[in-house]
């Protein structure tokens, strides 16, 4: 699992990492579980996470893994920030939250830029 917990400025913040994996949806499914496993163990609405997506590419299947994802990884969810989408992806990113529904995030063009905003929530 790359994903990791992470302390910036006194705050725990989850990345679920994502990053560099092309169109590997296998790579994707399997990180995906690991983080369903991950969270369950974590008190609801409580986690400041950072979804870090540069690097990988959309297709069905992935987007499929994100969409069960979410579905139980909101429940866990205090706060979320997105960063590695820039251009057209950013706009494919709001699409896809419309589809999956109630997914509230922020999109950061950096990891600090995230990390700094999410550590205020603390």
């Amino acid at each position: 699992m790359k994903s990791r917990w992470h302390i910036h400025q006194g705050a725990r913040i989850f990345i679920a990492d994502f990053s560099h994996r092309g169109s590997n949806a296998a790579e994707i499914a399997a990180e995906c579980e690991a983080i369903k496993q991950e969270l369950a163990e974590q008190p609801l609405h409580s986690i400041l996470s950072i979804s870090y997506v540069e690097g990988t590419l959309a297709n069905e299947d992935i987007i499929k893994h994100l969409v069960e994802l979410v579905k139980v990884t909101n429940q866990y969810i205090k706060k979320r920030a997105v960063v590695g989408v820039s251009g057209y992806r950013r706009h494919l990113l709001y699409v896809f939250s419309k589809v999956v529904g109630d997914l509230k995030f922020s999109v950061f063009d950096t990891m600090d830029d995230a990390l700094d905003w999410l550590a205020k929530e603390k």
